[in-house]
């Protein structure tokens, strides 16, 4: 069957790669086979190297906490990638400007030949974002700190330097457009520009971890204090971003 659309299982969550998940997904899998799936996970996961025996690609984000820190140092982050490899559809890096513990990752991700996706990291106020760089790079936008200015301007310029040279490194949604307008995501995982939906697996549940001003705890935090659900489980569907709906890609978009 043609394949039609591509699902990333774990997007307000984490695929905690555990023997419940796995099953559950080859059930979506099975059911719905005009969809690709792939799993969004992050290095910290214990379970990650079981990604190895199942028949889906993975995201992987290397650096969720912003640092290299000592129990998660680059040579454990490498290694623990090395199991997985054939599975890598991209690493996902969190930048923020001059970190040079970001760079040296990303110099050691390109020279095992890992494709990259870095996130531009932003931050829900200048308390937080004061903890790991200046707000000088940054401006309010849309309820949050977006990196702006020349420091914006450097990474665009860096990452366009090498993928000229031949590198496999991208700029998550560069154009500001939601993932209508970026596509990296299924063209990493497929080879094609497809439509992309979210699946929040039951078996994850809430993730386990607590990255820094992460956007997907924020909004389920507002959920909850609007008496909300804090994740729609179970349900292939697209979010806000992937169909366009952030206030932000409207406003991008309106300019254009």
């Amino acid at each position: 069957m043609k394949i039609t659309n591509v699902v990333r299982a774990g997007v307000t969550n984490n695929f905690n790669c555990t023997a419940r998940e796995w099953a559950q997904l080859d059930f979506f899998a099975t059911t719905h086979p005009d969809k690709a799936f792939f799993v969004n996970s992050n290095i910290r996961t214990p379970k990650l190297a079981t990604v190895a025996k199942h028949p889906y690609k993975v995201v992987v984000t290397a650096n969720p906490d912003l640092g290299i820190d000592e129990d998660i140092g680059i040579e454990k982050i490498m290694n623990t990638l090395k199991g997985i490899k054939k599975k890598v559809a991209f690493v996902r890096v969190k930048y923020i400007p001059n970190r040079m513990t970001i760079y040296t990752l990303i110099g050691a991700l390109l020279g095992e030949g890992y494709p990259i996706v870095l996130t531009m990291q932003r931050f829900n106020g200048k308390k937080s974002l004061l903890k790991y760089t200046a707000l000088s790079h940054y401006k309010f936008s849309c309820s949050r700190y977006r990196l702006n200015g020349p420091a914006l301007d450097h990474i665009v310029s860096t990452v366009k330097d090498f993928h000229n040279a031949g590198f496999p490194i991208y700029i998550c949604d560069i154009k500001g457009e939601g993932c209508g307008g970026c596509g990296l995501c299924s063209k990493l995982t497929t080879g094609k520009d497809l439509k992309i939906s979210s699946l929040n697996l039951s078996t994850s549940g809430v993730c386990p971890y607590n990255c820094p001003d992460c956007y997907a705890k924020t909004m389920q935090k507002f959920a909850r204090a609007m008496n909300n659900k804090p994740i729609i489980y179970d349900v292939i569907r697209q979010n806000d971003k992937q169909s366009g709906r952030l206030e932000h890609i409207k406003q991008v978009k309106k300019v254009k």
